[in-house]
């Protein structure tokens, strides 16, 4: 909920559980940029002052939940990964 405020998104199926079952969740999701964000805090102090990104969401984070980063670099960048 804090997230919804800060970001701006009050789309219910992050925030209130019913609304979300009536879209076919079990419980509200995470914002898909709150994870995008939290990957990147993670490597925040490597990357450059100027950086693009791209995004791909394969499936919602079911709240609550447990996550685990997986972190690749090589030539050409990052490689960031979250599994659920």
């Amino acid at each position: 909920k804090h997230y919804a405020s800060v970001g701006g998104d009050h789309n219910p199926i992050h925030t209130n559980s019913i609304a979300a079952k009536l879209f076919g969740f079990p419980t509200v999701i995470a914002h898909g940029m709150f994870s995008a964000a939290a990957v990147l805090a993670n490597i925040e102090g490597q990357l450059p002052d100027a950086v693009k990104y791209s995004v791909r969401f394969a499936k919602p984070v079911v709240l609550p939940a447990r996550a685990g980063l997986y972190v690749q670099r090589d030539a050409d960048g990052w490689d960031l990964t979250l599994r659920h």
